[in-house]
């Protein structure tokens, strides 16, 4: 039988790849697309990362795709934002030229000399929490089918309503005015560019981001991130032995299967909690666990829908068929 091509031959993988500045998520995504080994089937990325910014893009090969609204629904955001005050622009970057310059007194004088301790406290008791925001006009957001700055660029500006997101920490790493560092963990699909304006408007100037670093995606960092030099050339078989299992990135405790029940849930049946074993804590707080057999291999996703039943939510035994 052969595999599927948006399957593949191999579990469900992710890559924790470090995306340059200056280059598109999908341009990651093509390099990774034409130099893994064969078999890799269907490939995708779990969360765009505009081309201004850099940091962490993880990459899912053969299945790992499915578990995308997981990570972007559960994983927080960590990024490092340094904007430029008194400044604003079209794109809320530096990717546009200044569309307003903010000359008063009182930015010169007055927020010029702000002590970094009062600018932390000031945001925290403003943003900290659930924080409305409404998608940037030049953001991937879609509208019609079309991507919002694609709208901006065409000079149609779409107003779309205010979503609730979450900030979960904030903390004012640098400030040497006009320039301020900010790192903040944000829920997904939090606008960095559009918190900073935020942050500058309430603090009563404009402010536009100069650099932006997504420092990690849940428990994914920077800090074991594949970079450019790391990526797969030639097909070659050794960058597989970087990738990430799918139960690293998304801790969900696990249950262990003995060979009986490992057969039952490969074939799709119903797992008792009373005759199960189940291994580390419960994260989240969700109803959804790993499933695994005594040797660690994983084999899908369980979730649990009744006090007398788990059911397969994903199979992946399913879904990988051998060459």
């Amino acid at each position: 039988m052969k595999p599927s091509k948006s399957i593949g031959i191999y579990p469900p993988l992710v890559f924790n790849v470090f995306k340059p500045a200056k280059i598109t998520s999908y341009d990651v995504i093509r390099h990774f697309k034409r130099n893994l080994p064969p078999g890799f089937g269907k490939i995708g990325h779990f969360g765009t990362l505009d081309p201004f910014a850099c940091g962490v893009l993880m990459i899912g090969i053969s299945g790992a795709a499915r578990l995308n609204d997981f990570i972007h629904d559960l994983l927080p955001k960590t990024y490092l934002a340094v904007g430029k005050l008194g400044v604003e622009t079209p794109t809320g970057d530096y990717t546009s030229e200044p569309s307003q310059v903010d000359t008063s007194l009182y930015l010169t004088k007055e927020i010029a000399r702000l002590p970094k301790t009062f600018l932390q406290e000031r945001l925290r008791e403003k943003f900290l929490g659930d924080y409305l925001q409404a998608p940037h006009k030049y953001s991937a957001a879609k509208f019609m089918g079309k991507n919002l700055h694609e709208w901006a660029r065409e000079g149609v500006e779409v107003q779309k309503e205010e979503v609730l997101r979450k900030v979960h920490s904030i903390e004012v790493v640098k400030y040497q005015f006009p320039y301020l560092a900010v790192r903040v963990t944000v829920s997904s699909g939090t606008y960095v560019r559009s918190l900073f304006s935020d942050f500058a408007n309430d603090l009563g100037t404009l402010g536009s981001l100069v650099s932006l670093v997504r420092e990690s995606v849940g428990p994914v960092t920077t800090r074991d991130a594949l970079h450019r030099r790391d990526w797969p050339q030639d097909k070659a078989s050794e960058i597989l032995g970087r990738a990430l299992r799918v139960d690293s990135v998304l801790p969900f405790a696990k249950i262990v299967l003995d060979e009986k029940l490992t057969t039952k849930f490969k074939n799709g049946g119903f797992l008792k909690p009373s005759e199960l074993t189940f291994a580390g804590p419960r994260s989240f707080g969700t109803d959804y666990f790993w499933i695994t057999d005594r040797a660690d291999r994983l084999l899908g996703m369980g979730q649990q829908v009744s006090s007398e039943e788990i059911r397969p939510k994903i199979n992946f035994h399913s879904e990988v068929q051998a060459s």
